[in-house]
């Protein structure tokens, strides 16, 4: 049978980030007494993702370790690699334990089941690699249902068009998002991608006065996963979900 390692690949050594790092930091180090610790300090932030990545391998063992108790050794199969490819590559610059790595370990694990590869389309990993964690977690809410969402917007007759737009009332639990404040560019951005959609399912027109002139509008609208969207989920989003990593807050 197929082993694991085998068919994800052959790795970059760690020891090759790894150098690049401490080779990286050395020259900062060097500079000290031309540019200033500060800038130093500076750089060492911007430097230390390439010091995580030196674990990667690591990293990726432990993954393997994982994928091989969920893929019985019978349904093992080679890792296609327009699929695994890209996901590798990724990989490395992608926290642990974290939404959008359960995402692309779930692809790689796909990736070596024969039962399951048919599941995956290339493209993705390049999705997962556009996605927030926000909007990670927005698609494993909509996994299981649509959000309905009501706004009222106020009609400028001046302008003829609607402003002031305000959400009334929203299904979707805002505080469960690291940034729900950006919410909406979340799910504008998921829409962009062909993974949801929002479509206005009622408009009511608004009065200040029964009788007067209509004022605004109130607008039904939900919140939902597109065909490719559900697609996406089904084949990225691991059954148990993100619910390991959910905000702590209180």
């Amino acid at each position: 049978m197929v082993d694991i390692m085998e068919s994800l690949g052959k790795l970059v050594p760690k020891e090759t980030i790894g150098k690049l790092y401490d080779d990286a930091i050395s020259g900062s180090a060097k500079e000290v007494g031309k540019i200033g610790t500060d800038v130093v300090k500076t750089a060492r932030l911007l430097l230390a993702p390439l010091q995580y990545a030196a674990a990667y391998q690591d990293r990726l063992e432990r993954a393997c370790e994982r994928i091989s108790k969920r893929v019985p050794e019978k349904r093992r199969a080679e890792a296609p690699l327009e699929i695994v490819g890209p996901v590798l590559e990724r990989l490395q610059y992608v926290h642990e334990g974290s939404e959008l790595w359960d995402l692309y370990e779930e692809v790689l694990t796909k990736s070596v089941d024969a039962e399951a590869q048919k599941t995956l389309h290339p493209s993705f990993a390049q999705i997962i690699s556009l996605l927030s964690r926000d909007e990670a977690w927005i698609l494993y809410r909509l996994r299981d249902k649509s959000f309905g969402v009501t706004d009222h917007l106020d009609l400028d007759t001046a302008q003829n068009r609607f402003v002031n737009r305000v959400v009334q009332s929203s299904e979707l639990a805002k505080h469960e998002l690291f940034l729900p404040d950006l919410m909406e560019l979340s799910y504008s951005h998921l829409e962009s991608l062909n993974l949801a959609s929002w479509p206005i399912e009622k408009q009511t027109p608004t009065f200040t006065v029964a009788g007067g002139p209509q004022t605004g509008i109130q607008r039904h609208s939900k919140m939902m996963l597109t065909e490719f969207g559900k697609l996406f989920v089904t084949a990225c989003i691991p059954t148990s979900g993100f619910e390991k990593h959910a905000k702590k807050w209180g």
